[in-house]
This record gives structure tokens, C-alpha cells and sequence, in this order.
């Protein structure tokens, strides 16, 4: 097995022993139905999810969820939320015990393993235009936290909240998510460039 798919193996058993922790923590403490309803309204936790997927399918070297792509839409969100979450989110809560396991295995242990994933993987010469399908997953998401938000109320992120945001505001929170998502995209794309380039494809 080559060095690609060995990282992408831990990072798929890291990803989903993650997930599937964080599954056990919320079903213990809303129940079933509510749980898995709250899980899946988290950026956090569908990147995570979407990010085991393709780390799976590139292991197994198997399907076409292991395409370059697919590889740019879950690096990009993936390491944004690593980013994101060190700078903005971290100062806001403390957790413990098996908590802490969970915080720290989707939070830092899945986008380091995916930034590793990204600089270890094939070298593409990519356009610049592939922007738009790294912006894909993070418009989506703002569309569909809304949406699901307006149904039942509750919303994963404050700053999504049309409750407590003002039209602007909300309309500034998803512009600078798009945009911070967008840059990372740019250095991941710039990478994969450079590194196409010294190796001369």
C-alpha cells in the first residue's frame, strides 16, 4: 500500500471512530430521534462524515468519491473547519472526558490528517476555476442550516441564527465563511500547482 492510501486508511478510521463517538454521546444525552437530528446540523460533523467517505473511497482505492474533485471539495471544507474552529470556537466551551476525545479527533485530528492527505497525494495542475466546486459544500450548508433552521428553531451556529442576526448580519456571516473558505481553496489549489509543476505535469 502506497503512502497516499496508508494516510488516507487513518484518517478514515480517525474520521469515523470520531463520528461514531460523537453519534454516542448525543443519542445518550437527547435520545435517538433528536440526536440524530441535532448531529447532522453541524458543518462539523457533515464535513467529517463527508471527509471519512472520501478518505474511504481513496484506502480502498475505490469509487469515484476518490477523484480530485472530491479530494478539493472535503480538503477544503475540512481544513476551514480545523481553521476555524482553532481561531473562533475553541475559547468558547471546555470539554472533558470522552467530550474532549470527540473536540479534539473532528476539530484537529481529521484536518491535520487531510492537510497531510492533500500534500501526500496525486499533484494536479488544477484551474483556477475548480474554486467554485470547493465553495459548493459551504453554500449548501448555509442554505440547508437555514432552511432546516426555520422549521424547528434551533440552529448550530450563533451566527446563523436569524433570531438574534439581522438580515446584514447574516448575509456578512455567510459572505465571510464563503470568502474564508475560498482562500483556503486558493493556498490547497496553489499547492497542488507548485507541486504539479516540479514534477513536471
Amino acid at each position: 500500500m502506497d503512502r497516499e492510501r496508508v494516510i488516507a486508511t487513518v484518517a478514515a478510521i480517525v474520521g469515523w471512530a470520531g463520528l461514531a463517538l460523537q453519534l454516542l454521546l448525543i443519542v445518550d444525552s437527547l435520545g435517538l430521534a433528536l440526536g440524530l437530528w441535532r448531529l447532522v446540523g453541524f458543518f462539523t460533523i457533515l464535513t467529517n462524515i463527508g471527509a471519512a467517505v472520501v478518505a474511504s473511497a481513496i484506502a480502498l482505492n475505490a469509487g469515484r468519491l476518490r477523484g480530485d474533485r472530491a479530494r478539493l471539495m472535503v480538503a477544503t471544507s475540512i481544513i476551514t473547519v480545523g481553521i476555524v474552529y482553532s481561531i473562533a470556537l475553541r475559547a468558547l466551551w471546555n470539554p472533558t472526558g470522552l467530550s474532549k476525545v470527540v473536540d479534539f479527533t473532528l476539530h484537529d485530528g481529521t484536518p491535520l490528517l487531510w492537510l497531510l492527505l492533500w500534500l501526500t497525494g496525486p499533484a494536479v495542475n488544477r484551474s483556477w476555476r475548480e474554486i467554485g466546486w470547493a465553495l459548493l459544500p459551504p453554500g449548501l450548508y448555509a442554505a440547508y442550516a437555514l432552511a432546516r433552521g426555520a422549521v424547528d428553531g434551533w440552529y448550530a451556529y450563533w451566527f446563523l441564527d436569524p433570531n438574534t442576526r439581522s438580515i446584514g448580519e447574516l448575509t456578512g456571516a455567510v459572505g465571510i465563511m464563503i470568502c474564508g473558505i475560498a482562500a483556503v481553496a486558493v493556498v490547497l489549489i496553489e499547492l497542488d500547482r507548485w507541486r504539479a509543476r516540479r514534477r513536471g505535469t
